[in-house]
């Protein structure tokens, strides 16, 4: 299994990018700040969607993509939060299980309420997001951009 994660701040004029490594060898997908609506269409040959999007301001959206040939299903026991993001997916195929989470968080969040939802999963869960820690404990006082492949 292959993942690759990344924050591109618009996927609209990024798409070619997804035909080309390490995209075009990762099985799993997990992107943040797509800044798609929910009529932006959006295909690829080898992957099914999962997404979220803004609807009361500009910028933000969640994806997950998987490979066709597995099902997936979005959980939906993630509290409502106005200044976080989350998606979070059910992954299903022959020899596993597992949830993928993603999470956008531009102003920091609250551990607690995510604490919650992975005290309550039995499946084995990959956690992956942006979460702009801007705390001097994580070394940072701005966030920075990152792409990120895990195989």
């Amino acid at each position: 299994m292959c993942f690759v994660q990344w924050n591109c701040r618009s996927l609209s004029n990024k798409k070619i990018w997804l035909h080309q490594p390490p995209f075009s060898t990762a099985n799993f997908w997990i992107f943040q700040e797509t800044f798609l609506k929910a009529d932006d269409s959006l295909s690829h040959p080898n992957k099914k969607f999962f997404r979220t999007h803004r609807s009361n301001r500009l910028g933000g959206g969640l994806l997950i993509g998987i490979p066709k040939n597995i099902s997936g299903r979005v959980i939906n026991s993630i509290e409502n939060d106005p200044n976080l993001e989350v998606l979070a997916v059910e992954i299903q195929s022959k020899n596993q299980n597992f949830i993928i989470i993603n999470i956008y968080a531009p102003h920091g969040f609250n551990i607690a309420s995510i604490k919650r939802v992975l005290d309550s999963l039995s499946a084995p869960t990959f956690i992956f997001g942006d979460f702009t820690l801007h705390h001097p404990l994580w070394g940072g006082k701005f966030a920075v951009i990152a792409q990120r492949k895990l195989c």
